[in-house]
């Protein structure tokens, strides 16, 4: 169903070709919200933590080299010899170490990390659905802004033609002056609250620019059902414990918790390692006695050793640490189940709440249409009353006061209708560029993620 605010002028309601929507501004945001660029990064960088996990699967290989220079010094009184020595040592070695068990650790640490990096893509969508629920009251705010001011603009008008009249009727002896100063007083405040719904509009284009990343349009279009709603708040609940995000940050978290737990435990288990070492030393030496080089029987040595080991770990003691991250891990998947809960009612209760609020602001709004009509009746009337003399011109203003608010009126239950409207896609987890289908190339984590998984 689609609503109009029936007093406002056709350029308004409708826009020109250049007016701006709902999917415009959202796509726009999808594109340009720093806070949507930065978390995408923050996913991004913590895909790496899949790669690091794997690395306890993997051999470690390690070259070292080593250049010695030994200087030695040998005096003797007895036989009045200085010996002076030289020794060379080049050493390089490559060794291989791979680990064979380590308690089920690795097996446990690249589960968190799946369950870490999966958590962290539902974090990503219920920012996304944060940032588009902002834009869209952004949005509402704006149009909400743009048809207040029309409203003002248009009261100011016939607070302006009221005192004219009530001037002009004084000056001929048909009003008093109490009428022409209440006229007056009348215009006086509508300018005055025209003044203020301007500067209130600068403000809400303000927030919008920020949101979005684009300059605020001169006109909105009314804001639009994006997609169905559901039929029932039972049926707005299922929905959401099925696909919204809060909800699968929740599960994987709690998943996550138990493979920490899974982990810290293996630290506890033996472990298995080999490790092969290729080594090689090459050794010279050089003599000097009394000053004099003499080279004796200190050949150039080259020594090779090459050996593989096999190692087995046990963990006796470990002054209490790893049994205490154990206890410790154990008490935070407690917590995991208690924040999966929390979630869980909070989102039950959000969808009670909103979808009754959705149904009131709807009828509310029905209701505010029915008022403006009346209210632009009761105007009509009073002004054809007062023309032959049954009604003065105070009733007028009376009635053009209830005017102004009830269009005020309807302006505000129209944007508290969309806003419910909107609440209910995002606790579906539908307010996305995907679940929107909006005209964007769509941000696909899942590719970065099967690009980097298996980098060594």
């Amino acid at each position: 169903m689609k609503f109009r605010i029936i007093f406002l002028s056709a350029s308004l309601v409708c826009g020109p070709a250049s007016a701006i929507n709902v999917r415009d501004a959202l796509t726009s945001a999808y594109q340009n919200n720093q806070e949507l660029l930065e978390i995408r990064q923050k996913v991004i960088a913590s895909h790496e933590q899949i790669v690091q996990a794997k690395g306890g699967f993997r051999p470690r290989v390690d070259a070292k080299l080593s250049n010695t220079l030994a200087n030695s010094r040998t005096k003797s009184d007895a036989d009045s010899l200085h010996k002076k020595g030289i020794q060379k040592d080049n050493k390089g070695s490559v060794i291989v170490s791979q680990n064979l068990f380590r308690g089920f650790t690795d097996v446990a640490k690249v589960s968190k990390a799946e369950h870490d990096i999966f958590s962290a893509w539902a974090q990503l969508k219920d920012k996304e659905q944060d940032v588009f629920l902002k834009v869209i009251r952004a949005y509402l705010e704006l149009y909400a802004k743009y048809a207040t001011v029309e409203v003002h603009k248009a009261n100011v008008v016939s607070m302006q033609k009221n005192y004219e009249t009530a001037s002009t009727k004084r000056n001929i002896g048909e009003e008093t002056l109490t009428q022409e100063s209440a006229a007056e007083a009348q215009y006086a405040d509508a300018q005055s609250r025209l003044e203020s719904a301007l500067a209130e509009l600068e403000a809400a284009k303000a927030t919008f620019e920020q949101l979005t990343g684009t300059v605020a349009p001169e006109y909105v279009d009314h804001p639009k059902e994006l997609i169905d709603m559901p039929g029932s708040a039972e049926l707005l609940q299922d929905v959401a414990l099925k696909d919204n995000p809060k909800i699968t940050q929740a599960i994987q978290d709690l998943a996550s918790s138990k493979q920490n737990k899974k982990s810290v435990t293996g630290q506890l288990l033996p472990s298995v390692d080999v490790e092969a070492s290729s080594t090689r030393d090459i050794n010279q030496s050089k003599t000097s006695i009394n000053s004099l080089n003499y080279q004796g029987p200190n050949p150039k040595v080259t020594q090779v050793n090459n050996q593989v080991a096999l190692t087995l770990s046990v963990p006796l003691y470990d002054a209490g640490v790893i049994r205490s991250q154990r206890r410790q891990a154990g008490e935070n998947v407690v917590t995991s189940r208690i924040t999966f809960e929390k979630v869980r009612k909070e989102i039950i209760q959000a969808c009670r709440q909103v979808f009754r609020a959705y149904l009131a602001a709807k009828t509310n709004m029905d209701n505010s249409i029915k008022q403006v009509k009346a209210q632009q009746i009761a105007v009509d009337g009073n002004m054809q009353e007062m023309e032959v003399g049954t009604k003065i011109l105070f009733d007028v203003l009376q009635a053009q006061t209830k005017l102004l608010e009830a269009k005020l009126n309807q302006i505000s239950t129209i944007q508290k209708y969309y806003e419910n409207l909107y609440q209910m896609l995002s606790l579906q987890g539908k307010l996305t560029a995907e679940g929107l289908n909006l005209p964007v190339e769509i941000f696909r984590i899942e590719q970065n993620y099967e690009n980097i998984k298996n980098h060594i």
